[in-house]
């Protein structure tokens, strides 16, 4: 727990000084990539900076091509000093995967020489390069598989980076999840939120389920890649759109569909204002989550 607060505590540091990253002029053509100013350039200021670099692609380049351009000219370094690269020499890229708008980097296990704020702003470089991408919009990196071990988060938004201090904080919100215990029961782990500008209760609660459980003698119920499109209520119905990406990731065991489901739905119905839950994919109505009725959570219980 210690290390864990003097991390956050580190992170806080960190992000008061690159809550809003300096950019270059837009009109420039170009690709928006984020880098490092040296410690003793930046003198208290931003640490990390935009610069607009050309990723020599044709006009028709998806976005998996792109992405992984962005990130190979982030490990390259930059074009202008004294800017560098966030990445040690010795960090190569494996794997660039989006899907679902969601970039999937795995780099090589030598990202796990860093650590603390070197590891988090090598994390932020990467996503605010990214997610500036029209088709991605949050970013998972690991090194050979694998999280690195002191990451506080799983997923990153391009808004964990630049929101910043509890100044930012619009208010605090107590809500339950629902992880498993040690018997493979669903146990409720008690949070308090902190909602932002231009973030809802629910799709924050969602955002903290599928990071996993705070608490180590719980462990997470959402399958690892598991992502959720977007989250939204109206008039007390909570929508949650699912890519079908995920679904993939259902294991086979009905019983293990049915706390999946249960571990959203529980969770969600913590929200007071949410009377009933649809499941969507790709814009349908989803029936059977795996082999479990929708119907059987869409619907809060009384009592």
């Amino acid at each position: 727990m210690k290390k864990a607060a003097a991390w956050c505590l580190a992170a806080c540091l960190l992000l008061a000084a690159c809550a809003a990253p300096a950019e270059p002029d837009t009109g420039e053509e170009g690709a928006l990539i984020y880098y490092l100013v040296p410690e003793e350039d930046a003198r208290g200021g931003d640490r990390i900076r935009a610069l607009r670099e050309r990723l020599d692609l044709p006009e028709e380049a998806d976005d998996q091509t792109t992405a992984r351009a962005v990130v190979e000219r982030l490990l390259a370094g930059p074009s202008e000093e004294p800017l560098e690269s966030p990445l040690p020499e010795d960090v190569k890229l494996l794997d660039v995967e989006v899907r679902d708008r969601m970039a999937y980097v795995d780099l090589s296990a030598e990202l796990g020489e860093l650590s603390g704020v070197e590891l988090a702003l090598a994390d932020y470089c990467l996503t605010l390069s990214l997610t500036e991408l029209e088709g991605v919009r949050a970013v998972i990196i690991t090194a050979q598989g694998r999280q690195v071990g002191q990451q506080p988060k799983r997923v990153f938004y391009e808004r964990d980076v630049l929101l910043s201090s509890m100044d930012d904080v619009l208010q605090t919100v107590g809500v339950s999840l629902y992880f498993l215990n040690a018997d493979g029961a669903l146990t409720e782990e008690k949070r308090t939120l902190s909602l932002y500008e231009g973030q809802t209760l629910a799709e924050t609660l969602v955002a903290s389920l599928l990071e996993g459980p705070e608490n180590r003698e719980l462990l997470r119920t959402i399958p690892e890649g598991f992502a959720v499109n977007y989250v939204r209520v109206d008039s007390g119905v909570c929508y949650v759109s699912l890519p079908a990406a995920s679904l993939e990731l259902l294991p086979e065991d009905a019983q293990v569909q049915r706390m999946i489901l249960w571990s959203l739905a529980e969770s969600l119905y913590s929200i007071d204002s949410i009377e009933e839950i649809r499941l969507l994919v790709d814009g349908e109505a989803l029936e059977f989550f795996g082999l479990i009725p929708v119907e059987s959570i869409a619907v809060r219980a009384q009592g």
